[in-house]
């Protein structure tokens, strides 16, 4: 008998062995003719540790240089960073889709939302009910509101963090400031009323403390499917942050959830975003779920984009002095809207739009993976891809492509916008860098026209009223990609211009 179960013993183990070779083989054989990291080919171990390294942008970056314009990162998931191949997966009628990687983004489980809806019908019927309240329709007041923000954090800046021989040297933290804008700035289009982030300079209840603690998690889970399934678990939900939590993510849900309920029980109608939302034909729970990405897809993407751009200007004399001269003569040509730059205005001025367009390409606010996939064969970079492969790009390398954008595109050099005399590879570089919103895509950022706005209006106030400088030019800050960018310790030296 011991003879026998040590027989079965060892049977059992070697079926164990050979179901374990023989899925490494068929998950190995699968996309053997594309390059990549050998890790990455059997496991997901890879590109999970690589994540969770917060420098999943270089990873990425790393991998195409050594493997070429497309290369295998997971058992089920290659990179590209061909420009064209990526336009042409991302085109409206390509037939690729959401890969389920996105559900990692689900912050209600049970329920997709515009970021997440992975079937391009479910995408496209979201998409077009939330539409009117991204293009301001039936909105007359979105630039006032906007305004309105930009002047309570001009009005902080002058209050708390402008050095002089009076204060002696005060520093301002651009990763905790310009996000308390943003936020006040994207709550108060949504909902009319600000959170009020600048009235009180300070992350009250956690929340965005919360929201970047998840952002890890959520960058991970997609690669897990398993996981986003134990989500809908019962059990599971009961320890889910729970509207009107005392603090966190709770707090935010039950801040949404009252102005959601708001519209609908009391009938009260507002001229802002959320109104646009409850008028559409969304149900309740779908208005609640696009509301809360509303403010999550709005707000920490143009603080990263402002805080990056004032980061180069800061360090490159020549373009900083540049952008200067032409607020200074905008402003002395008496054409300017006080107290702040109307967005007609603003987008006369080419070297802004050059600045801005740069500091976007040098440092894009999504950088992660954002797979999609297709349910039939194809070519992609001259390799066969199978159907259900999932396709990410490798954004900071098709920014700072030189084929793209020349042998400088390493550097922040907003001259490059203006000084290039073909119109043919003027307008490469400007569809290139029209992938940071993804535009001209199916999946392009709805909130693109409201963070434009908000970039042209704050710098160029900025820079007409102030001087900055990196307080600690040796560790100018410190920072974790998962995708988005969470920035600390981002301090700048805030002087007055000397007229």
């Amino acid at each position: 008998m011991a003879l026998l179960n040590s027989f079965v013993l060892t049977g059992v183990l070697a079926a164990f062995v050979l179901y374990v070779v023989s899925s490494w083989i068929k998950t190995y054989v699968h996309l053997r003719h594309i390059p990549g990291p050998l890790e990455a080919t059997l496991s997901k171990s890879w590109l999970f540790r690589k994540i969770l390294s917060a420098r999943i942008t270089d990873e990425l970056a790393n991998v195409n240089n050594k493997y070429g314009p497309l290369a295998r990162v997971g058992p089920n998931w290659l990179i590209c960073s061909d420009v064209n191949e990526i336009r042409r997966l991302w085109s409206v009628h390509s037939g690729w889709r959401r890969d389920v990687w996105y559900n990692g983004f689900r912050f209600d489980p049970a329920n997709d939302n515009i970021l997440t809806a992975s079937e391009n019908k479910v995408h496209h019927r979201i998409r077009t009910n939330v539409l009117p309240g991204y293009n301001a329709k039936g909105i007359t007041t979105q630039e006032n509101v906007i305004d309105a923000q930009v002047e309570k954090l001009l009005g902080l800046i002058e209050k708390k963090y402008v050095s002089s021989k009076e204060t002696g040297i005060r520093s301002m933290d651009m990763a905790r400031t310009f996000l308390y804008f943003t936020q006040d700035a994207t709550s108060a289009l949504g909902f009319t009323t600000p959170f009020g982030y600048l009235d009180v300079d300070e992350d009250f209840n956690n929340t965005i403390s919360t929201l970047e603690g998840m952002l890890p998690t959520v960058t991970t889970a997609g690669l897990f499917p398993v996981v986003i399934q134990l989500m809908n678990n019962s059990l599971v939900k009961s320890f889910l942050p729970k509207p009107h939590d005392n603090n966190g993510m709770g707090k935010l849900l039950g801040l949404i959830k009252d102005r959601v309920d708001a519209r609908y029980e009391n009938k009260a109608k507002g001229e802002d975003m959320l109104q646009r939302f409850v008028e559409s034909k969304l149900s309740r729970q779908e208005v609640e779920a696009e509301t809360l990405i509303m403010l999550f897809g709005g707000t920490d993407t143009t603080a990263t984009a402002l805080r990056m751009t004032v980061f180069y200007l800061s360090t490159t004399p020549s373009a900083y002095k540049a952008l200067q001269s032409e607020i200074d003569n905008a402003i002395e040509s008496g054409k300017v809207t006080r107290p702040v730059i109307s967005d007609a205005e603003a987008l006369e001025l080419d070297y802004l739009d050059a600045v801005i367009k740069e500091g976007l390409r040098m440092w894009p606010p999504i950088s992660g993976l954002q797979l999609k996939c297709s349910d039939k064969d194809d070519v992609v970079c001259g390799y066969k891809v199978p159907a259900g492969t999932a396709v990410g790009i490798s954004e900071f390398s098709v920014m700072r492509d030189q084929t793209v954008f020349g042998r400088d595109a390493e550097q922040f050099n907003p001259s490059r916008w203006l000084e290039e005399k073909d119109p043919g590879r003027l307008k490469e570089m400007e569809m290139t860098q029209g992938l940071v919103f993804a535009s001209g895509t199916r999946w392009e950022c709805l909130g693109k026209r409201l963070a434009y706005t908000e970039l042209r209006k704050v710098l160029f106030e900025l820079f007409w009223r102030y001087d900055f400088a990196m307080t600690d030019p040796a560790k100018p800050f410190e920072y974790w990609n998962y995708g988005a960018t969470l920035h600390e310790h981002m301090n700048v030296t805030i002087t007055k211009r000397v007229a």
